[in-house]
């Protein structure tokens, strides 16, 4: 009888853990808008290692970008996670997220517009994310700040969630539930995160992450995918024109702006083809341990045996 439940108990385990899923580089994809060839700004790297023998290294200077993003006065190095993950109807079955993330110690936040996006969740087919993690710009020396902004929840936010430094790991865990409900429920959080086993009780989010209006915008498309989120990680910075302009102080002539439908920011169109004498810095950005599941000890780095290498 006791070595029946064993039996049991083990395969109730295997069964938990088998949800979870460890993000290795061939389980991503390549974001269309990265820059060409791939290998230069995205590769796998042993200098700088959370666990195991390789992290995944992003590199993004200036002057690089493709298609959209260069008329809108963006760039990116993104992969994304494959498949798509479709909301359940009712609250009870969020996803966790999880990521080792390494800023070197010469990176600076205000190398960009207004802020670096360092991982996101977007509904197919709809401009803005569900949610984003970021680094803002604005950041004072002293305080590198992490910003989580929900845009298509029923009760948008922008929250702060601390401080981190540079020249080390820092590890993420995001828990966030996409139901469809139309109101909030007593006690429940659509998103919590967790920075280097804290729970940050000031990113937490207690209202429908995804509104009618986003659905409905999706659904519209016609996409086989419609309704559904994905899950992106990099750098991505938009409006870095704004970067450019504040920091030289002879702009280039003949300079035209665009309204970023997404955003709603005006920005400067195509700056990368014009002259600037201060060109934005590189920005390099590890990433490690990656995963996705459906609890937090699934993705917790700390309560796992095996690297995601």
């Amino acid at each position: 009888m006791k070595k029946l439940l064993g039996i049991v108990v083990l395969a109730l385990l295997f069964s938990i853990n088998s949800l979870a899923k460890d993000i290795t580089i061939k389980k991503t994809s390549n974001h269309h808008l990265t820059p060409k060839p791939i290998k230069n700004y995205f590769m796998a790297d042993n200098e700088f290692v959370r666990a195991g023998k390789k992290s995944q290294k992003f590199i993004l200077p200036h002057g690089v970008c493709n298609g959209q993003d260069c008329k809108w006065s963006a760039q990116r190095v993104e992969r994304k996670v494959k498949g798509y993950h479709r909301p359940s109807k009712k609250y009870g079955k969020p996803l966790y997220y999880a990521w080792s993330i390494y800023f070197p110690k010469e990176f600076n936040p205000n190398w960009a517009g207004s802020q670096t996006l360092t991982g996101q969740v977007k509904m197919k087919g709809v401009g803005m994310p569900v949610w984003s993690m970021a680094i803002s710009s604005q950041a004072l020396k002293a305080e590198k700040g992490f910003f989580i902004r929900l845009t298509q929840s029923t009760i948008t936010a922008k929250m702060h969630c601390g401080n981190f430094k540079v020249g080390e790991w820092i590890d993420i865990i995001v828990k966030a539930d996409y139901a469809k409900e139309k109101k909030s429920k007593k006690n429940y959080k659509t998103f919590e995160l967790w920075i280097n086993g804290k729970y940050i009780k000031s990113c937490s989010h207690s209202f429908p992450l995804i509104n009618k209006k986003t659905l409905k915008e999706s659904n519209s498309k016609g996409y086989k995918d419609s309704g559904k989120v994905d899950f992106r990680y990099g750098i991505y910075r938009p409006n870095v024109g704004k970067w450019l302009m504040s920091n030289n102080k002879n702009h280039p002539q003949k300079l035209e702006y665009f309204l970023d439908p997404d955003g709603g920011e005006t920005v400067v169109k195509y700056p990368f083809k014009l002259n600037w004498e201060n060109k934005i810095p590189t920005s390099i950005i590890y990433y490690d341990e990656i995963r996705v599941g459906k609890s937090k000890d699934e993705v917790d780095i700390t309560m796992q045996s095996k690297p995601v290498d």
